[in-house]
């Protein structure tokens, strides 16, 4: 039979462990100080910025794109936070005075920090706001994790990036989707809908970030935000394209587009002028598109001639006409230095002098100048006319350049005798789009009335055009347009009848009106008497 054995307690057995654990020797970490003093060094080096109080100076690398943009950011003097402001942000929320709260209120507006919201918001904001400050190559946030912040960026750049599966094939790949720069937020779309975060932040330098935590978040952005996506999806159901879509993509159309409002005259697209990279749809309000076009009057005994002025074409007659007294000069020039290698050759002696002021007398008839100026001045330039001679081509290119006529067609000059005259092609009206690519050349979309559109970006539009229906769209419309020619033929067939109209007004003036009618001013419509007001007033 076994001896009874008692039973040993857990805490006896932990202690005869322990006991023979105290037994082994420990080896001493001597370096410890070492180590120690290397992560100091390492966090001195990694927070440099805030030391200097200013961006250290990358190396110049070999990388072309690199140096270029060191080379802009150079030029561009940066607002950077002190090591005051980053310690005022650092402070706690809980912990922040009034006088923290406004300073921070402070920093909001000189680094234009969530100008979005009203004023009042941002006051709030700024009492429980956080400060992060991360260095390159860090993850902020990862696609598919639950989302616990809102970010805006104060300075620095962050790239985002999107993790795709192939229905089909099953491959997983990732898509870069661009770059945020300052003044950018995210974040807000996974906390206003409760949905995972869409793609993956990293930064690509040196980060300071604005944090705005979730609760707080619920508490006061919430309700504007929720208020401005309610009006986004107002904006799409006006048009039935867009009801066919899923909620996803719904989503995905209300990040990306915008409402924007505009005043009276105001012009929409064109003249260099608008967001050329969305298709506006008409929500409210009126605008018409109206091209311009640069005519040439021509009066005689016969009546007024119109033709379109084409500045391209006179620019073409110039520079052949410039090309050609180049041509000629050029040969004058060869002819002079062959006949004076000649003389050389046969040993005949000239008088030099003769010989320069004929290389300075083609050079000064060039160009115009006085008849008066005394033609000895020509000495002047004696010394270094060979050099002259042969850098000619280039000197004329040069000046070619410099004497050019801008390219904008507001600063270009033109003859007395020409004129732009803007007509009106068509108007738009609610439920209208425009923006799709059309043919905008010389064309502009200007606001008759207080106008309100929704803003769709062309290029994720083109990605969900199903049916090929943006296209035809484009393609309708630009059928629809008349051409240059047929507007110029409708602004001859107008200004025609309007000198009709004016000839045979004061021609009835001057003889008399000998038939007898009961007609007065009265009897004509207001209509037609308000088009006249406007025509002749």
């Amino acid at each position: 039979m076994r001896p009874y054995s008692r039973r040993i307690s857990l805490r006896e057995s932990f202690m005869s462990i322990l006991a023979k654990k105290w037994t082994i020797p420990r080896k001493v970490n001597r370096l410890k100080g070492t180590y120690l003093f290397r992560a100091i060094v390492r966090l001195i080096l990694e927070y440099i910025e805030w030391l200097v109080e200013k961006p250290v100076v990358e190396d110049v690398s070999d990388d072309v794109a690199i140096n270029i943009r060191l080379a802009q950011e150079k030029k561009v003097e940066k607002k950077a936070l002190t090591l005051q402001d980053r310690s005022v942000l650092l402070t706690r929320p809980e912990e922040r005075s009034a006088d923290d709260r406004k300073y921070i209120y402070e920093l909001f507006k000189r680094f234009r920090v969530f100008t979005k919201y009203p004023d009042r918001l941002r006051e709030v904001l700024a009492g429980v706001c956080y400060y992060q400050y991360l260095r390159p190559g860090r993850v902020i946030v990862r696609q598919d994790r639950k989302a616990e912040n809102l970010y805006f960026i104060i300075n620095g750049e962050v790239s985002l990036s999107k993790k795709v599966t192939d229905r089909w094939t099953g491959e997983t790949k990732e898509i870069d989707m661009g770059v945020l720069n300052p003044g950018d937020i995210f974040g807000q779309i996974a906390l206003l809908h409760r949905i995972p975060r869409s793609a993956t932040v990293v930064t690509k330098t040196t980060v300071d970030l604005i944090l705005i935590p979730k609760q707080e978040f619920d508490d006061i952005l919430q309700p504007t935000l929720q208020k401005e996506w309610d009006a986004l999806q107002d904006a799409l159901v006006h048009f039935n394209y867009f009801k066919s879509w899923d909620t996803d993509t719904i989503r995905e159309c209300c990040i990306l587009s915008r409402l924007k409002d505009y005043q009276p005259d105001e012009v929409l697209l064109g003249d260099g002028k608008g967001m050329v990279n969305y298709v506006h749809f008409l929500l409210e309000g009126e605008c018409r598109l109206i091209e311009h076009m640069i005519v040439r009057e021509k009066h005689s005994v016969f009546g007024t001639h119109y033709e379109l002025y084409d500045p391209k074409k006179v620019d073409a007659k110039k520079e052949a006409t410039t090309a050609s007294k180049t041509v000629e000069m050029a040969t004058k020039m060869d002819e002079l230095e062959y006949e004076y290698r000649s003389t050389k050759a046969n040993g005949v002696e000239e008088d030099p002098s003769q010989d320069l002021a004929d290389y300075a007398e083609i050079l000064l008839s060039s160009k115009p100048t006085d008849k008066k100026m005394d033609f000895e001045r020509s000495s002047i330039i004696t010394t270094t006319l060979l050099d002259v001679i042969n850098e000619w081509h280039k000197i004329t290119d040069v000046a070619e350049m410099l004497m050019r006529e801008p390219s904008s067609t507001s600063q270009q000059r033109y003859p007395m005798d020409v004129r732009t005259i803007f007509m009106q092609i068509c108007t738009f009206n609610r439920g209208a789009c425009f923006g799709l690519g059309e043919n905008m050349i010389n064309r502009r979309i200007v606001a008759t009335t207080h106008v309100r559109c929704f803003l769709v970006p062309r290029y994720w539009l083109n990605v969900h055009n199903r049916a090929n229906i943006w296209e035809r769209v484009k393609l309708f419309m630009n059928s629809k347009f008349p051409t240059k020619e047929q507007l110029f033929q409708e602004f001859v067939r107008k200004r025609k009848w309007l000198e009709y109209k004016k000839t045979l007004v004061q021609d009835v003036g001057r003889r008399g009106r000998h038939i007898h009618s009961n007609v007065t001013i009265h009897d004509v419509p207001y209509a037609i008497r308000i088009v006249l007001d406007i025509v002749y007033g």
